[in-house]
């Protein structure tokens, strides 16, 4: 291909040739090669290497939407006439159902910790100043969902009814990262029983400084507090499930900035030796809805340090998981599972959440370039462009598809690879200069503020047709 093309071409895809070298330089093949010799177990490399592996599922989620026929499709177009055959799709299937989920385990959070060597120094989600000291993790479970049915015991079930597998992960909320997973193949399995070997994980991620883990209610009991804090300097706040016991013996009331009523006290937890002196924080709902009242506990009994009205905003923060995982499924094609077995499902939802936190480093650096708050750009719109230029890039490029014996699909980069993550930073800033657009990546809600939507009316009877509502409200084009 002519030089002078492709350099061109490179020019007007900034997004697309960053997306690809900050991949290459998270997703170090050396490095690949390491981790899967460590986590292999009796698994076994022969034409498919696990590298191009990687780089054949990670063009099935972002070029085709994570259809493997369709990347297999394409691949035989482009190699129709070159004597070296295409790695054949059941070898590739194979070995996707068969990928050890330590290896899953490992690729999410030694990846991680690349890209997060990356980040601009800026947080993208602001935390109260007294937990400056912390980092921030927030614990969920996320279950797979629409596994496939084309195994034999799986056929002929209803669609939406397989659970492909459960991971319990853990995302830095300053960051926003995806930072370690633990997982069963079982996806009908309870998150508690996962949080014992998702923990030290997460410290290896972050081994510095101590970590303030965030989770909802269904981890609040004894054991599991004991778990999160058993590393000195471990601190946790925890939503309270109904019905647990709490004896108080000080209490005092104040008000938040929205004027409702807090109430924080500090007390036993539990019964007998398995009793825990803790502080609940509750947010009392007066408001007149059916929600319940907001209450937490924590370890962190200094209330003059750790204002009860900042554990709750602290708590807020814990929605940022449930968004993570929305996002993960609708943009990164976690809908569309490309394996069977819950082994392939585990090892796709590991790379989908690297995916997602690559594009998190990505949007990082297109808010850095427009000065603008990364909460208001938005990812959808991002992954639209990035998308369309990995498109122009494969087709008009020759990249796009790995895996031919040995050959990797990284395709032609003009950078080169930055091996040190202050050369991939600059590297970076260079290709998304000039990248922000506030048209197409500012958030919906942030150009129109959305209003409250009024509670939905009734129709008699349980249904009735458009045109006599429009009759009803004699609008003119019922005529």
């Amino acid at each position: 291909m002519d030089d002078a093309f492709q350099r061109q071409l490179n020019d007007r895809i900034p997004l697309a040739m960053a997306t690809l070298e900050l991949f290459d330089f998270a997703f170090d093949e050396a490095m690949l090669e390491a981790l899967y010799e460590r986590h292999r177990g009796r698994c076994y490399t022969d034409t498919l290497t696990f590298p191009d592996l990687l780089r054949l599922v990670r063009d099935c989620l972002l070029q085709h939407g994570g259809s493997g026929r369709r990347l297999f499709t394409e691949l035989g177009r482009r190699r129709r006439d070159d004597a070296e055959p295409p790695v054949d799709r059941s070898n590739f299937y194979r070995k996707l159902s068969r990928m050890p989920v330590a290896a899953s385990r490992a690729l999410l959070r030694t990846c991680t910790a690349r890209l997060a060597e990356v980040m601009p120094p800026l947080p993208a989600v602001l935390l109260p100043g007294c937990f400056d000291d912390f980092d921030v993790v927030v614990i969920d479970g996320k279950k797979v969902k629409n596994a496939a049915k084309r195994l034999k015991p799986t056929r002929g079930y209803s669609s939406g009814k397989l659970l492909g597998a459960k991971a319990l992960v853990a995302m830095h909320a300053r960051t926003g990262l995806a930072l370690a997973m633990n997982d069963s193949l079982d996806g009908e399995a309870n998150d508690v029983p996962l949080v014992g070997e998702l923990l030290p994980q997460v410290r290896e991620v972050i081994p510095a400084r101590p970590v303030l883990w965030l989770a909802d209610r269904q981890f609040c009991d004894v054991a599991t507090f004991a778990k999160l804090g058993e590393r000195p300097g471990d601190r946790f706040v925890v939503r309270v499930r109904n019905g647990l016991t709490f004896q108080a013996e000080s209490t005092r009331t104040l008000v938040d900035d929205q004027g409702r009523t807090v109430v924080d006290e500090v007390g036993t937890f539990g019964k007998g030796k398995d009793a825990m002196r803790l502080r609940r924080v509750t947010l009392v709902r007066d408001d007149g809805q059916d929600d319940d009242d907001v209450v937490l506990l924590t370890d962190l009994l200094d209330d003059k340090q750790f204002d009860a009205t900042d554990l709750l905003k602290l708590y807020r923060k814990r929605w940022g998981i449930e968004q993570m995982f929305q996002q993960v499924t609708e943009t990164f094609a976690l809908q569309h599972l490309i394996g069977c077995t819950p082994r392939a499902v585990l090892f796709q939802l590991a790379l989908c959440l690297l995916m997602y936190n690559l594009i998190q480093v990505v949007k990082n650096y297109v808010a850095e370039d427009g000065r603008v708050a990364v909460s208001i750009v938005s990812t959808y719109g991002l992954f639209y462009d990035l998308k369309r230029e990995l498109h122009a890039w494969a087709y008009l490029g020759g990249g796009g598809g790995g895996g031919g014996s040995g050959s990797g699909s990284s395709g032609p980069l003009p950078g080169g690879r930055c091996r040190d993550h202050g050369q991939m930073r600059d590297r970076l800033r260079e290709l998304l200069n000039g990248s922000w657009d506030p048209v197409a990546y500012t958030k919906a809600s942030d150009k129109t503020p959305r209003k409250k939507k009024p509670p939905p009316r009734p129709i008699p009877g349980g249904h009735t047709s458009v045109q006599r509502l429009l009759k009803a409200a004699n609008d003119p084009r019922a005529k």
